[in-house]
């Protein structure tokens, strides 16, 4: 049941909520929903029946990336005791092949639709520690200079991760959730299915995935030139690393609302100035300082000056509803056009849907409102109701169950003979001995089928209770627990 509205919620809320209908219909019509799914689009109709994973009679019909580093061992795996936060980030100069054209199977004996050279390393956070690598690539010239190039139909770009899914063992949640929030939101990485082989040894499935930053297909902001001194910028909330770029001392700090820091992502280290630090360190301080003001949810003085309200309440109804764990905490990015407002960026779903480690998740409650400036945009009703709105529009369409439950299964019977493929490799990996989330019985995955169910059923029992407890969240704005907070 929704709770009455107070005096002072009510001389505002009808007219906001009425408003922030007219708005949500109108600007989420206007976004841009051309997204290649690959599962649905490219070589469907190439029958894939090869189980082999041999250098010699592999085949896929999927593109094929092969990675030869002569001989080099491919730094980042942390030593027994080292923790990620204390590892320098070092490179390699490897040789890239990537097989991709449509209407074949691939083979190692292709000729490559890319070459190229790369500098690569080992990247991620707690992924590092698993059996399957992840890497970073970093596309260059024969004299180590950086060099776009289009990968598998994405756009040109010389940064690629390859995400090796391990704890995910469906091998679906980030492709699956970058497509949908590239579908929901304005941008999200573009992604693509693919197999791997380092050093002639099959890695497996893996999910060639758009690093977040400034380019065309990308984050279309305005580039920095270097010859002002402000810029559009990306920003990242994460741990703190040996590696960090600099790092604000915005607002944030004063509140004790953040543990983490707050890292300038772009403009890189080659090109930032004190100037420009300065200008974003204040540009990120203002958004704050009125956002944690007794003003914060009026027209003329409020956060909504400052940010895209559209995109926030788009990022928290994805994480909510998938329960990932780190956003908000970790590795959570946010961009910002030099003539626009701060929008978020959706970035690693490998632990959502109960597939954490430390913990399991019960699919009831709500985590986001806790995190970082969601804290105080919860305060104000106009943007829950904004939430509650969106949510039960994407109920009826892309987040109904059977669009859910089709998309899993369309996926996995894409992947098809890949699957087979991979766990020839990982299988051990659902050993009781080598089952890497605690907890609950039923999280002992012991094949793939069970992980796929594991899966569905979370993410279908986690949408039913917000069916029945979305309007809770107006709990999050009544006037009872912010009186504190408001004028």
């Amino acid at each position: 049941m929704r709770i009455v509205m107070s005096s002072r919620g009510m001389y505002v809320g009808a007219v906001m909520v009425l408003l922030v209908g007219v708005c949500l219909a109108a600007g989420y019509e206007k976004q841009d929903r051309n997204r290649v799914w690959q599962h649905l689009e490219y070589n469907t109709q190439v029958e894939d029946t090869n189980l082999s994973v041999a250098e010699d009679s592999f085949s896929s019909r999927l593109p094929v990336v092969s990675i030869d580093t002569n001989g080099q061992v491919v730094p980042g795996k942390p030593k027994r005791g080292e923790h990620v936060s204390t590892m320098e980030n070092v490179y390699i100069s490897a040789d890239v092949r990537i097989m991709d054209k449509e209407g074949t199977l691939h083979t190692l004996q292709d000729e490559a639709d890319v070459e190229s050279r790369a500098d690569i390393r080992v990247r991620g956070n707690s992924s590092r520690y698993f059996d399957k690598t992840g890497y970073l690539l970093k596309f260059t010239d024969a004299q180590g200079n950086r060099t776009a190039q289009e990968v598998m139909g994405m756009e040109a770009n010389s940064i690629w991760i390859l995400h090796g899914p391990f704890l995910d063992k469906t091998l679906l949640r980030n492709y699956m959730w970058y497509n949908l929030s590239g579908t929901i939101m304005e941008w999200a990485p573009d992604v693509r299915f693919c197999e791997v082989f380092l050093n002639g040894s099959y890695q497996g499935v893996y999910v060639m995935t758009e690093q977040i930053d400034e380019g065309e297909g990308r984050l279309e902001i305005t580039e920095y030139k270097g010859n002002t001194n402000s810029s559009s910028y990306i920003i990242c909330v994460d741990r703190e690393s040996v590696n960090d770029n600099e790092v604000l001392d915005n607002f944030t700090h004063y509140t004790h609302r953040l543990n983490t820091r707050v890292e300038i992502k772009y403009p890189g280290e080659s090109k930032i100035t004190p100037a420009v630090e300065d200008y974003i360190n204040r540009d990120v301080s203002r958004f704050e300082k009125a956002l944690y003001s007794f003003d914060y949810d009026s027209a003329r003085y409020g956060y909504s000056q400052y940010i895209d309200t559209d995109s926030f309440v788009d990022y928290f109804i994805i994480n909510e509803v998938t329960q990932n764990t780190d956003a908000g905490l970790f590795s959570t990015y946010f961009y910002k056009d030099i003539a626009g407002k701060l929008k978020p960026v959706v970035w690693d779903f490998n632990n959502c849907c109960d597939n954490y480690i430390e913990n399991a998740m019960d699919v009831s409650g709500y985590t986001m409102q806790n995190r970082v400036w969601y804290f105080m945009l919860m305060k104000d009703e106009a943007f829950v109701s904004s939430i509650i709105t969106r949510y039960r529009a994407l109920r009826k369409d892309m987040l109904s169950d059977e669009a859910i439950r089709e998309t899993m299964q369309q996926q996995i019977a894409y992947l098809g003979c890949a699957i087979d493929r991979n766990y020839q490799v990982w299988g051990y990996s659902f050993a009781p001995e080598e089952n890497l989330l605690f907890g609950a019985a039923d999280r002992q995955l012991g094949s793939y089928e069970e992980a796929v169910e594991q899966y569905e059923n979370h993410l279908i029992s986690r949408l039913h209770w917000l069916d029945a407890h979305i309007e809770d969240l107006y709990s999050y704005s009544h006037e009872s627990v912010n009186k504190k907070f408001n004028h």
